[in-house]
């Protein structure tokens, strides 16, 4: 949830934005396992909803847009 983006974002919330992006992605076995390792997935899906201000699915559908 956009309010659970801040300073600090938690670990549950961290890994559940990684598993859903996985999840919607259909990111294959192979690229799975490259990517966790090391720990840099977790900084990328940390940055990531800081820098666009949150991160929303709509109907399974990986949606990131700049407002403004």
């Amino acid at each position: 949830m956009a309010t659970e983006v801040g300073d600090r974002i938690g670990t549950s919330t961290l890994l559940a934005a990684w598993n859903a992006a996985v999840y919607v992605a259909q990111i294959e076995d192979a690229r799975m396992t490259e990517a966790l390792a090391t720990s840099r997935y977790l900084d990328v899906t940390r940055d990531t909803p800081r820098r666009h201000g949150g991160l929303w699915f709509n109907d399974e559908l990986f949606v990131i847009a700049r407002r403004g």
